[in-house]
């Protein structure tokens, strides 16, 4: 009987390994694996790249078809809009309501992203790869380098220096971008002031309106480079969602009317 019961002992311990910690032992070192591939992927490590140069991916994008592409912050990514379109969604609906050949959007948009996190972004070569597949590129970043900044609470003692560093950074965003596409064209979205109806919002319009100058004065060389200009959007119309402080689904829907109209 001894004997037996040892036996027994053994063959639960031997269905236990079977059938417990040998499954979970696999799951774990499949999603060990599936982690570090999925992290190399976003970081652009995936493979040997073939024909891509680290500075200008060779992908081309259609010819007659719209094939649009958004990166940089919350306002790019669509928060505030219910619907979850934001501006590239709606881009892509208003396009077909024209009847124009449309691609869906390709949105690599990161909420909170400042313009070192868009540029750290745009180091990965899957990114610029997309990047060289798309032919309308939309790109929102600054906001929240300047309003998450404080300005909301206290004003820079220079503001001009402030704008002045951000605009740069801007710039060398743009530049990565043209870099990786000489061809698309290419819509940076300016800034509209969310606490105009605070009681310190007002303060904030005349720096709002002279960033905005600021980006059509750096960006006027180039013809490919449009700046939508979205503060009079917000200006005399509650066109906030929910959090006050990103457009709502009919803001969204009036920037990406001025994109089109731009096309």
């Amino acid at each position: 009987m001894t004997f037996v019961r040892w036996l027994a002992t053994r063959v639960g311990c031997m269905r236990r390994v079977l059938f417990w910690y040998v499954p979970i032992g696999a799951a774990l070192i499949a999603a060990a694996v599936f982690a570090d591939g999925f992290y190399s992927f976003i970081r652009g490590d995936t493979g040997t790249a073939v024909n891509v140069s680290p500075s200008r991916a060779q992908e081309t994008a259609p010819r007659n078809t719209i094939a649009p592409l958004v990166v940089g912050d919350s306002l790019a990514r669509g928060t505030g809009d219910e619907s979850g379109l934001g501006i590239g969604g709606r881009l892509v609906d208003e396009l077909k309501r024209r009847r124009i050949p449309t691609k869906n959007v390709v949105n690599l948009a990161i909420n909170g992203a400042r313009t070192a996190d868009l540029l750290r972004q745009l180091d990965s070569r899957n990114v610029r790869v997309l990047i060289g597949q798309a032919n309308v590129i939309i790109v929102s970043i600054g906001g929240n380098d300047l309003w998450g900044d404080n300005w909301r609470n206290v004003m820079p003692s220079d503001p001009e220096a402030v704008m002045g560093a951000v605009l740069d950074r801007v710039e060398r965003v743009v530049k990565v971008v043209r870099g990786a596409n000489p061809q698309a064209r290419i819509f940076v979205i300016g800034l509209y002031n969310p606490f105009v109806s605070a009681q310190f919002g007002k303060m904030l319009t005349p720096f709002v309106n002279r960033w905005n100058a600021k980006l059509v004065e750096r960006f006027a060389e180039d013809p490919n480079i449009v700046v939508v200009q979205t503060s009079d959007l917000f200006a005399f119309h509650d066109r906030l969602s929910f959090d006050r402080f990103h457009p709502s689904q009919e803001g969204y829907a009036l920037i990406a009317r001025r994109i089109a109209d731009a096309l």
